[in-house]
């Protein structure tokens, strides 16, 4: 497994999982139909030792692979709730940003 797609509530994409190396980043880019609108894209990178945080906050199987415990996550309706926990640093993240 590559790539894990990560469904919101409404069943579409929020975000995107993969390993870079043995670090664990969530991505969503978003490009605007419209001239001035806004782009942006975010990066959430999360280290090994941290993933730990991600087992237990959603009662995972810790011997499972990562990228098959974040597809679990997805699969069970709760993308939305990592992805606030993401976002509000419930699970130890650096955050990158770029919007244009």
């Amino acid at each position: 497994m590559n790539k894990v797609s990560i469904l919101g509530s409404d069943n579409q994409p929020i975000l995107y999982a993969s390993l870079d190396g043995d670090d664990l980043l969530f991505r969503f880019e978003y490009y605007s139909s419209e001239d001035n609108g806004g782009d942006y894209e975010f990066i959430h990178r999360v280290l090994p030792e941290d993933f730990a945080s991600i087992t237990s906050r959603f009662t995972l199987d810790p011997r499972k692979e990562i990228l098959t415990q974040i597809q679990e996550i997805s699969d069970s309706g709760r993308g939305s709730d990592l992805h606030e926990a993401l976002t509000n640093k419930e699970i130890k993240n650096e955050l990158w940003t770029w919007s244009g």
